[in-house]
């Protein structure tokens, strides 16, 4: 009998582990990977984070909002970053963002709202603030 209730207690509590473990698999969702993100202020002012931490499926947004206070709105085009520590829109100035290519050497702009991009491991983007749609230097 002894043995009985041992191996009930031993089953359930094995049981209630494992959900407890598969819960944290599916919130993860992915693997760790690396991004670099550098926000350029427009004023000669740039700041790096490189070997920025997130998971697979992780959206350019969601990494940016790791490392920078990000104030936004929701729109019908989709979400757009109204402000990165502090430094807002105004007027025909705005934030617009770059992909490094590592092919061409040079930034190229990503026609695409940020929370809809999938950030990739090892890629590197710059917040640029601009009132046109010149690559960073």
């Amino acid at each position: 009998m002894l043995f009985a209730c041992w191996g009930l207690a031993a089953s359930f509590f094995a049981g209630y582990y494992w959900l407890q473990y598969k819960d944290v698999v599916d919130r993860i969702s992915g693997v760790l990977i690396s991004v670099n993100i550098g926000i350029d202020y427009g004023n000669g002012t740039r700041t790096s984070h490189n070997t920025t931490k997130t998971v697979t499926g992780a959206t350019l947004f969601d990494v940016t909002k790791q490392v920078s206070n990000v104030t936004y709105q929701v729109g019908v085009w989709g979400t757009e970053v109204v402000s990165i520590n502090n430094v807002s829109k105004q007027g025909s100035f705005g934030w617009t963002y770059w992909i490094w290519n590592s092919t061409s050497l040079a930034w190229s702009i990503v026609w695409e709202n940020a929370d809809k991009y999938r950030v990739t491991n090892e890629e590197t983007f710059m917040w640029y603030y601009q009132n046109d749609f010149n690559p960073p230097t």
